[in-house]
């Protein structure tokens, strides 16, 4: 390539970018324009009653309807309170309408309990999803993380995960997730005997089977020292200072081996018992 076809080039590729430049803003500044005159229109009828108005439609409605939310959260238009309240309606509509199209409850999810600070009712709206597509471990993943980052329900999240966790193929985090948690909740021996009875699963592939049973192992000396700090509290109204306590105090033989950590970690003012740093740090 010569000078001449050099400075061609250079000359056309300015020109091509102050072009793009100037349309990008075009662009924006319309956005912005609509945005602020764009307002979401959902039909105030129950989820439970319109199917009977969309008659052989149900499908084609429910995509009406999502991509009329989708519209109105893509003009970056801040939502107001009638406006949550809209989406929340308008999504239960679809998924009344349609609860086998996927992009309906993974909507549901980045969009309740985040945008519109509604968990609860995404949770609610993904139990649609969760009853009639039983092969999808998806929906009741994001049920039972809506329990445990949005409402600090160890217990129910532990729940849901374990459900969860039964549907072939999903993922083996869930298990562990749902271990993890039954221990914040205090319901190890219920993880131990759900993990124990995953083990009988035929189809359960080696690195799969060593995982949980290492998880089993972890709980099983989480359930021994918690055992051994109630009978101490019992007897002597507080927890022990330390595990070493139990020990000396003949509340306890000796400390279980943790597949984790080089030994367990103690949280005095609660008596709660960990494997690892993640839950102790919390």
């Amino acid at each position: 390539m010569n000078i001449k076809q050099t400075g061609v080039f250079l000359l056309s590729f300015l020109c091509f970018a102050a072009v793009f430049f100037a349309s990008s803003l075009e662009v924006k500044k319309n956005r912005k324009t609509l945005g602020a005159n764009y307002s979401l229109q959902i039909n105030p009828l129950p989820g439970k009653i319109i199917p009977f108005f969309a008659g052989e439609f149900k499908g084609l409605m429910a995509n009406h309807i999502l991509l009329k939310i989708g519209a109105f959260v893509g003009s970056d238009k801040k939502i107001s309170f009638d406006e949550k309240e809209k989406i929340r309606l308008g999504l239960e509509q679809a998924l009344t309408l349609d609860p086998y199209f996927m992009q309906t409850y993974l909507l549901a999810q980045a969009l309740l309990p985040w945008d519109c600070h509604m968990p609860e009712e995404a949770i609610r709206l993904l139990e649609i999803p969760r009853k009639h597509l039983s092969w999808d471990w998806r929906p009741g993943y994001y049920i039972g993380f809506n329990y445990y980052y949005f409402l600090n329900n160890y217990s129910k999240a532990s729940e849901i995960f374990f459900e969860t966790a039964k549907i072939k193929n999903s993922p083996l985090l869930i298990t562990l997730l749902g271990s993890r948690f039954a221990i914040k909740s205090k319901r190890t021996k219920a993880a131990i005997f759900l993990l124990t009875d995953m083990l009988k699963d035929p189809e359960l592939n080696k690195n799969n089977r060593e995982s949980i049973s290492k998880r089993i192992t972890g709980l099983k000396g989480i359930l021994l020292i918690e055992n051994g700090l109630e009978n101490y509290k019992k007897t002597f109204n507080v927890y022990p200072p330390n595990l070493d306590t139990l020990i000396k105090k003949d509340f306890l033989k000796n400390l279980p081996p943790n597949p984790y950590y080089k030994t367990y970690l103690y949280r005095q003012k609660d008596g709660r018992v960990f494997f690892d740093k993640t839950g102790y740090n919390k």
